[in-house]
C-alpha cells in the first residue's frame, strides 16, 4: 500500500501548529496541578495508612454518583439541556444506552449500531461499503520519544501493579447486543480484543448472527415488519477503534498513513425507501425513549446497496450516480416508526420534522418513539423498535449515526 510523504486531512480551517501547542501546554498545566494533587493525597494516605495505596483514593464513584443523584431530581426542562431537548426533556436526567457508527467507540464494534439490529431473513446485517481485510494487527511500533528511559520511573507499570478490585459498576453504554460467543472469547482475553486481527467487521458480525440474544420474534406473514435487506453503512472506519494508543483500527488497503492510529471516522447507516425495515432489538427497556441522530441531507440515489433495485428488498444492478445537491424529498415521501409490531408513526416530512431538535451545525436529533406511560410502570421489557422510509424509492434516502434508547 502506497503510502503519503505527510499526514493527510489538512484543511485551511483546521487550527495550525501554534494552536495545537497553545491548548496542549494549557491542558497539559491542568494535568500537571491534577498529578501534584494526588502526589499529595497519596503521600499523605500512605504516611497513615501504610502501603499500597487503597483503592477508595483511585476512584470517584462517591462524588460520580453525588452528582448523578442530583442530576436525577433536578427539573430536566429548566436544564441547559431540557432547552435544547425541548421536546423530550425527560431524556436530559434519564440514563440512557445507544449505539453509534462514529469512531472512535468504547469497545469497538460492539458498541455499533449493527449490534443492535436484528438480522433479515437471509441473515444479511448492514456492513460496511468496500469492507475490506486490514493490512496488518498487533501494537503499532513505539514512538522512540515515548520510551520510558533507563532509570527513570515507569509510572504505568505501577499503576498496573496494584492489586485489582471488583468491577462491578455498569458502564452507561450498553452492550446486551453483545453475543455469548464474543463475551465468552473476551473474557478469556481479560476483556480485550484489541490485539486480536480483525479481518473483516462484515464476518465479524455474521459469525455472531447464530449466537445474538435477540428481542421478541415477529409474526413470519407477508404483512408482519422484518428487516430489510437495502440498509448498508457509508464511510467510517474498520477495525478496532476505542481511541487508545492500542487500537487495531483503519489499517485497510485504501489507507494512504497507516501508522497514524488515527481512530476518527464518521460511518452513518444509510437507507432509502427500497431498503426496508430496519429492526432495532432493545434490551431491558424501561423509559419508552429512542432517539437518533439522523443525516437527511444525502444526494439522492447514493445508496449503493439499492442500485438498480425496483422494488423493496429488489434484485440489482449494479451501475454508477454522480453526486447532486439533495432536492426536495418526493410528494409521496414517508417516515414510518412501528414498536412490536404495530406502526405507530406514519410521517409526511413537514411531520417528521417536527420530532426533531437541531441543537448545533449539522446536528439533528429526532424523537422516534415517546411512551410515557411505560416510564411510569419502569418495568424491563425486550423491545423490537423498527424504523423505515416508504413512498419516493431511491431518491427519499436518510442516515442514522448514533441511537439512544432508555
Amino acid at each position: 500500500t502506497a503510502q503519503n510523504k505527510g499526514y493527510g486531512g489538512q484543511a485551511k480551517w483546521h487550527p495550525g501548529n501554534r494552536s495545537h501547542q497553545l491548548i496542549g501546554r494549557r491542558m497539559t498545566l491542568l494535568f500537571l496541578r491534577a498529578l501534584d494533587e494526588a502526589m499529595n493525597i497519596w503521600l499523605k494516605a500512605t504516611v497513615s495508612e501504610g502501603s499500597p495505596l487503597d483503592g477508595k483514593y483511585w476512584h470517584l464513584a462517591e462524588e460520580e454518583n453525588k452528582i448523578r443523584d442530583a442530576l436525577k431530581s433536578a427539573n430536566a426542562t429548566a436544564t441547559p439541556c431540557g432547552e435544547l431537548m425541548k421536546l423530550t426533556p425527560r431524556v436530559c436526567n434519564t440514563p440512557m444506552r445507544g449505539g453509534t457508527e462514529w469512531t472512535p467507540r468504547y469497545r469497538g464494534d460492539e458498541s455499533s449500531i449493527r449490534q443492535l439490529l436484528k438480522p433479515s431473513p437471509s441473515g444479511y446485517i448492514p456492513s460496511k461499503v468496500g469492507d475490506a481485510e486490514q493490512v496488518y494487527g498487533g501494537r503499532e511500533a513505539r514512538i522512540p520519544q515515548l520510551r520510558i528511559p533507563i532509570g527513570e520511573v515507569d509510572v504505568a507499570m505501577i499503576a498496573r501493579s496494584l492489586p485489582q478490585r471488583n468491577r462491578s459498576r455498569k458502564r452507561s453504554l450498553s452492550t446486551s447486543g453483545i453475543s455469548a460467543g464474543a463475551a465468552s472469547a473476551e473474557a478469556k482475553r481479560g476483556g480485550h480484543h484489541r490485539y486480536s486481527r480483525i479481518s473483516s467487521t462484515r464476518s465479524m458480525l455474521r459469525n455472531e448472527t447464530n449466537h445474538r440474544i435477540l428481542g421478541r420474534r415477529l409474526a413470519d406473514d407477508s404483512e408482519s415488519i422484518v428487516p430489510g435487506e437495502g440498509w448498508e453503512v457509508q464511510g467510517g472506519n474498520i477495525g478496532y477503534c476505542d481511541g487508545t494508543s492500542n487500537a487495531v483500527c483503519a489499517r485497510d488497503t485504501s489507507s494512504i498513513c497507516l501508522m497514524t492510529g488515527h481512530n476518527d471516522g464518521r460511518g452513518t447507516l444509510d437507507g432509502d425507501a427500497l431498503s426496508g425495515w430496519v429492526v432495532f432489538n432493545l434490551k431491558d427497556v424501561t423509559q419508552g425513549l429512542f432517539l437518533a441522530r439522523m443525516e437527511s441531507w444525502f444526494p439522492m440515489e447514493t445508496n449503493k446497496r439499492t442500485e438498480g433495485w425496483t422494488a423493496i428488498n429488489g434484485k440489482r444492478t449494479r451501475h454508477r450516480h454522480l453526486k447532486a445537491p439533495p432536492p426536495p424529498k418526493p410528494a409521496d415521501y414517508r417516515v414510518e416508526v412501528a414498536v412490536n409490531g404495530v406502526i405507530t408513526k406514519s410521517l409526511n416530512e413537514t411531520e417528521f420534522n417536527d420530532l426533531c431538535v437541531y441543537p448545533g451545525y449539522n446536528l439533528i436529533i429526532c424523537t422516534l418513539w415517546d411512551d410515557e406511560e411505560r416510564a411510569v410502570k419502569n418495568e424491563k421489557e425486550d423491545v423490537e423498535l423498527a424504523f423505515r422510509m416508504a413512498g419516493g424509492g431511491r431518491k427519499a434516502i436518510m442516515g442514522i449515526t448514533h441511537v439512544y434508547y432508555a
